[in-house]
């Protein structure tokens, strides 16, 4: 009897976070067709089919799981050996003094320490930037990276 009891409260648990799960990423749907409606100043309405709404949230779930977007990033140092450490900080350092608005990411790849800076959408973007980093730092390229989500207006 008690192991039926424990097995009904566990199967209420599973379903009411289920059923919260779903209908929060019915509202985060619901949010982003709503505020373009808001922002057009209702000239713009959304009529669509159910399936529709099902791909967006099925979109909307499978973002919420990664933890950036496919992008590019500009490397401006690789090395490795016992003065790496020490070199990836100064550089980083040195970066962060010339360009304060674009962030930096140290990162460690056995062996390598490397500096990525930026979080470029497109390659375009990144290349822009590339001119200005080159004058400081020669040896920078642009390379494919998973990078942060752009901050929503």
């Amino acid at each position: 009897m008690a192991k039926l009891v424990f097995l009904s409260a566990v199967l209420c648990l599973f379903f009411t976070s289920a059923h919260s799960q779903s209908n929060s990423m019915i509202d985060k749907t619901t949010d982003i067709f709503r505020k373009i409606e808001q922002k057009s100043n209702e000239r713009v309405k959304f009529v669509q089919n159910d399936s529709i709404n099902k791909l967006i949230r099925k979109h909307i779930a499978y973002n919420d799981n990664r933890e950036g977007m496919s992008g590019y990033r500009i490397r401006i140092y690789s090395n490795l050996g016992t003065k790496a450490r020490e070199e990836s900080q100064k550089i980083r350092s040195e970066f962060h003094e010339k360009f304060p608005d674009i962030p930096i990411y140290r990162k460690y790849d056995s062996p390598y320490f490397k500096i990525y800076v930026g979080d470029f959408r497109t390659k375009i973007e990144a290349i822009k930037s590339l001119n200005k980093i080159q004058e400081h730092f020669p040896s920078a390229f642009v390379v494919p990276d998973e990078i942060n989500y752009p901050e929503l207006d």
